[in-house]
């Protein structure tokens, strides 16, 4: 959900991420999101924000909640969209997703063809970069999660 509008560029436009429980995301300009911890029980996800090693704002947040970060203007704009449990581990989704620059930073570089996966912490894209993936937690474990979620609500109800 974007809350007004914003007179620094879009870097982040709505995407989704993926994370583990202690994995974090490296976004644009140095910004750092951790998961410290989750709720099983109260489907509630606890998290961190850092620039480098500064803790910006932390929060305990639930489903559907979204998570803001602003100086004089809005930086990032995460909605946490669900939280799946595994005996594997657990996997929240964000969606959407947004990032601004922040005048503060230098502009980073972004490349014609960064889709918002391959990031690193340093403000360029490295060419031979991996996936921001934490791991542990495959994509085919992701769907393997979603798959026997699906399977348990058929059988409940």
């Amino acid at each position: 959900m974007i809350i007004r509008e914003h007179s620094e560029p879009l870097l982040i436009n709505g995407t989704g991420i993926f994370l583990t429980t202690g994995g974090s995301w490296d976004f644009y300009q140095g910004y750092i999101l951790t998961i410290k911890s989750v709720n099983i029980e109260q489907k509630q996800v606890w998290i961190k924000l850092q620039h480098e090693d500064e803790l910006l704002k932390e929060a305990i947040l639930s489903e559907d909640a979204t998570f803001v970060y602003a100086k004089d203007d809005e930086i990032l704009n995460i909605t946490v969209d669900t939280i799946y449990a595994s005996p594997g581990g657990e996997l929240i989704t964000f969606k959407p997703v947004y990032q601004y620059q922040d005048s503060d930073f230098p502009e980073p570089i972004i490349s014609d063809d960064d889709d918002n996966i391959n990031q690193s912490t340093d403000d360029q894209i490295p060419e031979n970069s991996t996936t921001n993936q934490t791991n542990g937690f495959t994509l085919f474990h992701t769907i393997a999660c979603i798959s026997i979620l699906l399977a348990c609500r058929r059988i409940v109800n």
